[in-house]
């Protein structure tokens, strides 16, 4: 399975998953995670890789992938969701399309990986984050891309392996992330400037080649859906506190500050720059699927969010 890393509480839990997998089918299915950078296949290839038989299984999120599928650029906006419930919602609403129509690409769905909260790391302190004007700041998916320009930021692709070296060179002055993630990649060392910027996205789904899942026997099938299913509902549990835990090992190791609330106005100028003209076009991209997956989205969510 190819992951972009695992240095997360969510990548770990995955891997345990794994791990027992291995031992209840006696050593029949041994599932190994590889990881950016020892294979010559780039995280937006993985999902075709999948889908061609050259990976058996990756992660595929957001609009990280959406150039293979369109969509999961519909539920990678950024602040579509305003809080994890929402997210959980987002993701059983739109499991059965996304479902049917990855079963068209020869890819199969085992599981949703909830992810905490996003936020945003900087090299300086900046007391408002709205106005990045000039700043470089790593972008590695469109929904970031999307963000830094709404702030006047310069977007620098950057690969997660190389992150900490860019920020501690000074080629970008931020990154957006997970929480836990920063604490495991020590990135607090080089930008030692936490906010809070209330991004709940990215909804990534465990996948694996269609044919690969269909050759394996139905008792080693329900095997890895219970053990993907038990881990990912301690990931879920775990959420809440993600945040709060991961705020204090990085206050014990390197951070200087941390704003616990986005500046005033920020998520009036995400929901105009980012939020409404993405999920237009991600809907429009997407014809008349993009019209039913809005549809299911605010139907689960309750709310219109166009």
């Amino acid at each position: 399975m190819f992951r972009g890393n695992l240095n997360a509480y969510s990548d770990e839990e995955t891997q345990n998953a794994f791990d027992r997998i291995n031992e209840r089918t006696d050593g029949l299915l041994k599932i190994t995670t590889v990881p950016h950078g020892t294979l010559p296949i780039k995280g937006p290839d993985q999902l075709r890789a999948v889908s061609a038989g050259e990976l058996e299984m990756c992660l595929g999120q957001g609009d990280y992938h959406s150039g293979d599928f369109p969509p999961f650029g519909i539920t990678n906006v950024g602040f579509l969701a305003h809080n994890q419930l929402d997210k959980a919602k987002l993701a059983e609403s739109c499991r059965p399309i996304f479902e049917k129509e990855l079963n068209k690409m020869n890819v199969h769905i085992l599981a949703y990986q909830p992810y905490a909260a996003n936020g945003f790391w900087t090299v300086d302190d900046i007391e408002d984050i709205t106005d990045m004007t000039g700043i470089k700041l790593r972008a590695q998916a469109k929904i970031f891309t999307n963000i830094v320009e709404a702030m006047n930021g310069v977007p620098v692709y950057v690969e997660w392996p190389e992150t900490y070296t860019a920020l501690q060179r000074g080629l970008v002055k931020g990154v957006f992330t997970g929480f836990d993630s920063t604490t495991s990649a020590k990135l607090q060392e080089v930008a030692p400037y936490a906010h809070n910027i209330g991004l709940s996205a990215l909804l990534p789904f465990i996948v694996v080649n269609n044919e690969k899942w269909n050759e394996l026997p139905l008792d080693i099938q329900l095997i890895v859906t219970e053990e993907l299913m038990y881990s990912m509902m301690k990931v879920q549990a775990y959420v809440p506190q993600n945040l709060s835990d991961e705020v204090q090992k990085q206050l014990a190791a390197g951070l200087k500050k941390y704003n616990s609330e986005p500046p005033a106005g920020w998520f009036d100028l995400m929901n105009e720059k980012v939020t409404i003209p993405s999920l237009q076009e991600e809907v429009e991209k997407n014809g008349a699927l993009g019209q039913e997956i809005l549809t299911v989205i605010e139907e689960a969510l309750g709310r219109k969010v166009i």
